[in-house]
């Protein structure tokens, strides 16, 4: 399973959500989370709409009770870190960035109960997957980013320093982690194909992102942003509430697929973004 690697997204959480924080500010966070309707529109999203898709897709797919589980968890659980890889490029829209990687993993303390308690066949409770989520937000999430405000606001100086080379280890880290999980992902993907399982993960992705990108306003920044951030689901929780709640069964295989889809498609994304922002400003 995804285990061993998760030390490694943890520290590459930490750095970006630190660099963050260093060019950020608390006021900035707070214009964020003022923004009332923006935030109502994502819970919603994020609560209600996708997790709605997740059941249609298992529904419209002759899935294997598995892989119906994987998806529909997918589907529940938002909040993944692995988004900041692509999402802390907004630098137009750090702040933003910070706010929504936060608050979504918020949502997903309180999803993950409920999406556990909704599946019959799950083989026992366990809230291990929910105090890891909530130690995971408080030491990777917020501290750091916490730690990044303070810096910049007592020691600017430094704080514009290590902005770069942050940034730079934060990409070798991450780059660190797809190849270190190499083989784990191309073996899960193999287990699963077939029955129109890994189309329906793919489906969800896309979806995912499409109702990100809608409910993100005016802003193509923060559309940009939601569009990533709703679409890469929590991956490493999903790969919890498997080991913890659905032992001896394939339900972890489905996470990890699901993590070698998001990763391209986000890279996609951004270089499409950038390329279209590019053309719009040239043409104006």
């Amino acid at each position: 399973m995804l285990i061993r690697p998760v030390p490694l997204l943890n520290f590459f959480v930490a750095v970006v959500m630190f660099s963050i924080g260093l060019r950020t500010s608390g006021g900035d966070l707070l214009d964020v989370v003022r923004d009332r309707a923006l935030l109502v529109r994502t819970l919603l999203a994020n609560c209600i709409l996708i997790p709605a898709l997740g059941l249609l897709l298992v529904r419209i797919f002759p899935l294997k009770p598995d892989a119906a589980i994987g998806i529909v968890l997918l589907a529940a659980i938002p909040g993944t870190p692995i988004a900041l890889q692509f999402t802390r490029l907004a630098k137009t829209r750090l702040a933003f960035t910070a706010a929504m990687t936060l608050v979504l993993s918020m949502v997903g303390i309180a999803m993950t109960p409920l999406a556990i308690e909704t599946m019959p066949q799950v083989e026992q409770r366990n809230e291990r997957p929910v105090f890891f989520l909530i130690v995971s937000i408080a030491l990777y999430i917020a501290l750091p980013m916490c730690a990044g405000l303070w810096t910049a606001r007592w020691v600017p100086r430094i704080a514009r320093r290590l902005v770069l080379p942050l940034g730079l280890v934060a990409t070798v880290v991450f780059l660190f982690l797809m190849w270190e999980t190499r083989l784990m992902r191309r073996e899960a993907f193999n287990a699963i194909s077939g029955s129109g399982t890994v189309l329906a993960m793919f489906l969800l992705l896309l979806l995912s992102m499409l109702v990100g990108w809608s409910i993100g306003g005016p802003d193509k920044e923060t559309r940009r942003i939601l569009a990533t951030s709703t679409g890469m689901r929590n991956v490493i929780v999903v790969l919890y509430v498997a080991r913890y709640c659905f032992a001896n069964t394939n339900v972890y295989m489905i996470p990890i697929v699901y993590l070698s889809l998001m990763v391209p498609v986000g890279l996609l994304f951004h270089l499409a973004f950038v390329g279209w922002s590019k053309v719009s400003s040239a043409s104006n």
